[in-house]
């Protein structure tokens, strides 16, 4: 009984992480919605409030991208996660987080804070993290395979 209940609690937790962000998203582009304040309050003088609006929800589309892949391989947990999708799965989460992290430290060069340097190294280490995982899974699956077909 506890050993399904951790994956159950994991993704309830990722849709409602999800269902945040893409709540976020949605009311960027609603007037009223409190965005206007706070983008016009974090942008400066010379700064374009639509670069950052299009900064904010590219962000929020790589996120997505991440937490739909980790609910996908979430599904696996409680039959066999040891598949080549999820293999497939962590490298594509890798490569999201990677061009996040890009992102972020391009947005660092353009106008620097410090929260922003965190999320570029944050997100550059998740996808080197999620990019080791993946080749553990390949090896997984592959020593997997060869188990199966043993005697």
């Amino acid at each position: 009984m506890k050993a399904k209940l951790l994956p159950r609690i994991t993704e309830a937790m990722l849709y409602l992480l999800a269902a945040f962000v893409l709540f976020c998203a949605v009311t960027l582009y609603i007037p009223g919605s409190g965005w206007d304040q706070i983008i016009t309050t974090y942008c400066e003088a010379d700064a374009d409030p639509v670069v950052l609006r299009v900064f904010l929800t590219t962000a929020a589309a790589f996120a997505l991208w991440i937490l739909f892949e980790l609910l996908l391989v979430m599904r696996t947990v409680h039959s066999d996660p040891f598949v080549q999708r999820n293999a497939r799965a962590f490298v594509r989460m890798g490569i999201a987080a990677e061009l996040a992290g890009a992102m972020f430290a391009v947005r660092c060069a353009a106008y620097f804070t410090p929260m922003t340097a965190v999320c570029a190294i944050v997100m550059l280490l998740a996808g080197l993290f999620a990019l080791v995982l993946a080749g553990v899974f390949r090896r997984a699956v592959a020593f997997k395979l060869e188990n199966d077909l043993t005697i």
